[in-house]
């Protein structure tokens, strides 16, 4: 299921870089919940950018909407559920992590910063965002996750310009926000991104016991039994 999210913390901002306008990219933390047990593993779909340095919270601030997160929760309501490692196992099979990462753009004034796109595992998947580092080094393959190509749909609204490096000389890039998970999308340059995005198709899915979703998805709800939901 989808989300709102309110932890966050600072990966970059764009002081000392000469641009025009000063953005921000931000991770999201904080993600097992649970008391006597954990209940939900919310998942890392990408980083976050922002206009200006106030933090990814978003709510209609900083360019963007507000921020949300995909999770994956436990609806079964017995103390004696799968727990966080039966949370991760639906989570690795239908939002693995990426083979590797292509740098998609890069900036070296005043703070570096690198963004990468993930590689999926095989055509069977998608990337949603995109993730943000400070040195020329790949992120580590468990900071992303890739979504099931079934479980998306392509993005037919036109992408949303946030940020780009105007005036901060080198290699000219621009952030975008390409589809409702507000993830950060780079492109090496100042056009939009002419690439098909893709989506979450639906908000939320249901999950048997076995793990397999519900029938056609999200559009009949799963039958009796321990059910997980995103």
């Amino acid at each position: 299921e989808v989300v709102p999210h309110a932890a966050y913390r600072l990966v970059w901002d764009s002081r000392g870089t000469l641009c025009h306008r000063r953005a921000s990219v931000w991770a999201a933390e904080q993600l097992l919940s649970g008391i006597t047990r954990t209940t939900a593993l919310r998942l890392h779909l990408g980083h976050y950018a922002s206009q200006g340095a106030g933090d990814a919270r978003g709510g209609g601030q900083a360019g963007v909407g507000r921020r949300q997160i995909l999770q994956v929760r436990d609806a079964s309501w017995s103390l004696a559920g799968g727990g966080e490692e039966s949370l991760r196992l639906v989570a690795d099979h239908y939002c693995p992590h990426p083979a590797r990462f292509r740098r998609a753009w890069d900036q070296q004034r005043g703070t570096p910063l690198f963004v990468w796109r993930p590689v999926p595992p095989s055509d069977a998947f998608v990337a949603l965002g995109m993730v943000a580092t400070t040195t020329p080094e790949p992120p580590a393959l468990e900071s992303v996750r890739c979504v099931a190509r079934s479980l998306c749909r392509p993005v037919h609204d036109p992408p949303v310009h946030l940020w780009d490096d105007l005036g901060g000389g080198g290699r000219p890039g621009s952030l975008w926000l390409v589809n409702s998970t507000q993830a950060l999308w780079a492109v090496e340059g100042h056009g939009a991104p002419q690439e098909t995005a893709w989506d979450l198709a639906e908000d939320e899915v249901l999950f048997d016991a076995t793990g397999r979703p519900s029938v056609e998805l999200a559009h009949k709800r799963a039958g009796p039994g321990r059910r997980r939901t995103w």
